[in-house]
């Protein structure tokens, strides 16, 4: 995969990404989203589908905007996305602001309730109210013993390239 089609809208259903973890290889599916509004033609949404050890467990999300609209992403990260984690709905979000507490990334739904938010030099994982992981500024995940849904959980947060939304919005937008 060149930097060029990472950033292309995705026209048909493809392998974008893969990677291994603990719990077996994750990849990444971009296909096109639905589009049924004028401003969902203007933005190329697409559908992506994380899912692990060969669609045993899969998350959906629908209405993702490709990499050359990260600021509309963010953006509509604060309303939150739609999407499905295993069949069941699912609803992912993100919220920024000045105050480091303010900032995080949401999973929520049924069986899922991961989020992703800054603490002092990296990011903290947390599932079901208590930290399972962290990252260090060196970009590397520890999950001493993580469940499927964190690990999808943390994929998507990578590929979608969500870092961007825990900075502090006074460097981010300089």
């Amino acid at each position: 995969m060149t930097f060029v089609e990472w950033r292309n809208p995705a026209v048909a259903a493809e392998v974008y990404a893969r990677c291994t973890t603990p719990r077996g290889e994750v990849t990444l599916v971009r296909e096109r989203g639905p589009r049924t509004r004028p401003e969902d033609h203007a933005d190329a949404v697409e559908s992506w589908t994380v899912s692990l050890r060969d669609g045993e467990v899969t998350l959906k999300v629908h209405r993702l905007v490709p990499e050359p609209l990260r600021l509309r992403l963010r953006w509509r990260l604060g309303k939150g996305y739609e999407g499905e984690a295993n069949g069941e709905p699912f609803r992912f979000t993100g919220t920024s602001g000045l105050r480091r507490s303010r900032r995080s990334v949401t999973y929520e739904g049924p069986t899922i309730d991961v989020r992703i938010a800054p603490r002092a030099f990296g990011l903290r994982l947390v599932e079901q109210g208590e930290e399972v992981g962290s990252r260090s500024f060196s970009n590397h995940w520890r999950l001493p013993n993580p469940t499927d849904h964190a690990v999808l959980a943390v994929c998507l947060f990578e590929w979608a390239g969500l870092e961007d939304l825990l900075r502090t919005p006074v460097l981010r937008d300089l």
